[in-house]
């Protein structure tokens, strides 16, 4: 029997706070009858089942997403184990590496809040993560860039055709993120994605193109806009 995510171990970051979105947590809303949070979940499953799966949420609200993981995917809930991060993101998939068993060599972060997240995007990134040692989902920015400074002045345009935007999944080789994550703790570093320790640490990063809509849930207005443009039959990529 085919095992397409071997040896991966898969933390699903959902420990935000939601503050940009507003009082509520943002991935317990109901996008197309499922909690947001569960999406990108579905979408994994649908390929296979990983060596392991964590959800790390904030602290105290594990029986919470516990229950909506049991009412809304009875299927896969029995193989995801959700815990409690930390007090920012970096401390939470420090909290889910550390709970992974050994058995997962490769280690897939994704964000619970990007909810058209594709089995075929994780899979195109363990594939450059098994081979080079990291799987990075990206896309080329079209806009024309400006360096400006704190009063908006321009200080120079940059060159987009070298330009990405990071997305997840983010999937590396476990010992290269374990010592990315031991060198940001003595250099007391605080970066914006998993990609950006490993890059401090110096290893190299390679990106995974991709191509299709990926968006991140932050604001409110985010969520009103994948509300009105989600498929009404969403097939995850397979």
């Amino acid at each position: 029997m085919s095992r397409p995510y071997a040896q991966l171990g898969i933390i699903v970051a959902a420990g935000g706070s939601s503050s940009r979105f507003g009082k509520d947590n943002k991935l317990l809303q109901d996008l197309q009858g499922l909690p947001l949070f569960c999406h990108c979940l579905r979408n994994i499953f649908s390929t296979g089942i990983p060596e392991a799966s964590l959800l790390v949420v904030p602290e105290g609200s594990q029986s919470n997403f516990q229950r909506l993981l049991h009412a809304n995917l009875p299927l896969q809930a029995s193989q995801i184990q959700v815990i409690a991060g930390g007090a920012t993101r970096t401390a939470s998939v420090l909290a889910g590496l550390q709970a992974l068993p050994e058995s997962c060599c490769y280690v897939a972060i994704l964000d619970a809040a990007r909810p058209l997240s594709s089995s075929d995007l994780l899979l195109r990134c363990l594939a450059s993560a098994r081979e080079f040692g990291s799987g990075v989902a990206a896309h080329r920015l079209t806009d024309t860039i400006k360096q400006a400074d704190a009063d908006g002045k321009v200080l120079c345009t940059l060159d987009r055709n070298t330009l990405w935007a990071t997305e997840t999944p983010q999937v590396f080789q476990r010992d290269l993120l374990q010592k990315a994550y031991r060198h940001s703790q003595l250099a007391e570093r605080t970066v914006t994605d998993d990609a950006q320790l490993l890059e401090e640490a110096g290893f190299p990063i390679h990106l995974s193109e991709n191509l299709n809509p990926n968006p991140k849930i932050t604001f409110h207005k985010d969520l009103q806009i994948m509300t009105g443009n989600f498929p009404d039959t969403f097939i995850p990529e397979s």
